[in-house]
């Protein structure tokens, strides 16, 4: 008599367990277990995929140390700062910078008496001051991270505070906010830094703390104030949808207080973001201190960034056309790798995203 074969049956988490197997190139241990992911490890996974911002952000960890460990150091190798002067920085003949890979002896003006030694201009001179473009470019990238970071630092304290504030309470608190959001939206931010470059500018400038650099601290202020308003309305609409949340119901029910729930049932559902909005921030703030600085309302001379250096090179746009690629090749970069960085953390932030 023939027997009927019946097929093997296996249970759906036996073939969910080895479909997880086989995407993740693993193997099931002997009872058939799986190590789960946590959260950030599975942000980090999806993060890593994305070359286009593992390059940003590789790109933004090489600025920082060229900015700030390498400027120091090719200072000390060359023997001579930013802002030093030198005659032979200037072509006698045509009057003009000296051209990228010269040497030029580090007699301060012409006529000058005594035994000079010789430097090396690697990028050539920066105007007819005949300053070393290399080491101001250095400098520069320096002077920019510290305006783009410290405003973006100060923007989203102030844009995750006034969010946080009006979604969570609403009412009279939301309504407040939410018109001098639209207030600082629509002041004349412009108009602004002209009348504080002309009135107090020269004694917010010299505010450094000791470590900053010449007028970081206006502009870190000004970004700072007249720009939290996006992240605060992003924020406030993450508030409204969290604050309805069943964690916070239960908050409340156990009578946690209102700071206690917003700093750690609202706050650390605000981290991704956050951290994807400050990234592009960042990029925002480099092109605004350039903006300003090349108008003569940001940095000002002797202090060396991008900005300023763009300033002074449409002088020479015939002669010396390298004075404007440097610079301008610098934010281009430093802007598009902060890009990058953030539309990779968005993607990695978000567990539906596909690539």
């Amino acid at each position: 008599m023939a027997t009927t074969e019946r097929p093997e049956l296996v249970s759906s988490g036996a073939g969910l367990a080895s479909t997880v197997a086989v995407e993740t190139h693993g193997e099931l241990g002997a009872e058939g277990a799986v190590r789960a992911r946590g959260y950030w490890e599975g942000v980090w996974l999806r993060f890593r995929r994305d070359k286009f911002a593992i390059g940003g952000g590789t790109y933004i960890l090489f600025i920082v140390i060229v900015g700030f460990i390498g400027a120091p150091i090719a200072a000390k190798i060359l023997g001579h700062g930013p802002d030093d002067q030198f005659a032979g920085g200037v072509d006698p003949k045509k009057l003009l910078p000296v051209d990228p890979f010269t040497s030029v002896t580090d007699q301060p003006y012409p006529g000058a008496v005594g035994h000079f030694h010789h430097t090396f201009f690697v990028l050539g001179g920066d105007s007819q001051l005949g300053r070393d473009e290399f080491l101001r470019l250095l400098y520069g990238t320096q002077t920019s991270l510290e305006v783009a970071v410290g405003a973006t630092l100060l923007i989203m304290v102030i844009g995750v505070l006034m969010g946080s504030l009006a979604g969570f309470y609403g009412g009279w608190t939301d309504t407040i906010i939410s018109r001098i959001t639209e207030i600082v939206m629509a002041f004349p931010v412009l108009l602004f830094v002209i009348a504080l470059a002309s009135t107090a500018g020269a004694r917010l400038n010299g505010i450094t703390f000791g470590f900053l650099g010449q007028g970081v601290f206006t502009l870190v202020v000004v970004l700072g104030i007249f720009g939290w308003f996006y992240p605060a309305r992003i924020v406030r609409a993450q508030v409204l949808s969290l604050r309805e949340k069943e964690f916070v119901e239960a908050a409340r029910m156990i009578g946690t207080n209102d700071a206690r729930i917003i700093r750690s049932h609202i706050l650390p559902h605000l981290v991704a973001p956050i951290i994807v909005y400050s990234t592009l921030v960042v990029a925002q703030n480099i092109l605004a201190e350039a903006g300003l600085s090349f108008l003569g309302l940001g940095i000002q001379q002797p202090t060396a960034s991008w900005g300023n250096l763009l300033s002074t090179a449409p002088d020479y746009y015939l002669t010396q056309p390298w004075l404007m690629v440097w610079p301008g090749v610098a934010i281009l970069f430093a802007t598009l790798a902060f890009n990058l960085l953030g539309d990779g953390l968005r993607d990695a932030f978000d567990p539906r995203s596909t690539h």
